[in-house]
């Protein structure tokens, strides 16, 4: 629900819902070791628990920013520019970072050590990105309408 100021502009609250529980069941997993719910502009939605909110909103800030470019050249070699279902980036020695987006908004990043099972893994995080599209489509709904920013 929004509501509009005097010249037609229209004004939410902002999404104030952790979205944590998101990544627990994946950090179940033998082999992850953290994840990250994020923004597609960077943000920060959810984290591991033992993970410091700093590397978190790294994290979240890095992989929004890789997922764009991932869309960006798939849309630069064919027409399908959503066509990005994950990405991941594999080290030399110290495991795998997997990004899902999750719908056009958000999407998770997790990393784990070499061993993870990577079809579970996956088969596991689109479980979770179905949840965290619910969830965030549900939060969308429901957002009271605010007051306008300030004026500076």
């Amino acid at each position: 629900m929004s509501s509009p100021d005097s010249q037609g502009a229209v004004f939410a609250a902002p999404l104030a819902q952790d979205l944590s529980w998101i990544v627990t069941p994946l950090l179940e997993l033998p082999h992850v070791t953290a994840a990250v719910v994020f923004s597609r502009d960077g943000l920060i939605l959810g984290r591991s628990p033992d993970l410091l909110r700093e590397t978190g909103e790294g994290m979240a800030a890095l992989t929004g920013s890789a997922l764009g470019v991932a869309r960006t050249m798939v849309a630069t070699a064919s027409s399908d520019t959503d066509a990005v279902a994950d990405l991941v980036v594999s080290t030399r020695e110290g495991g795998v970072y997997y990004v899902a987006p999750a719908g056009a908004g958000s999407g998770l990043v997790l990393w784990a050590s070499r061993g993870v099972d990577m079809g579970r893994l996956a088969r596991e995080v689109q479980v979770q990105v179905s949840r965290l599209v619910a969830a965030l489509d549900e939060a969308s709904k429901s957002r009271t309408p605010s007051a306008p920013p300030p004026r500076s």
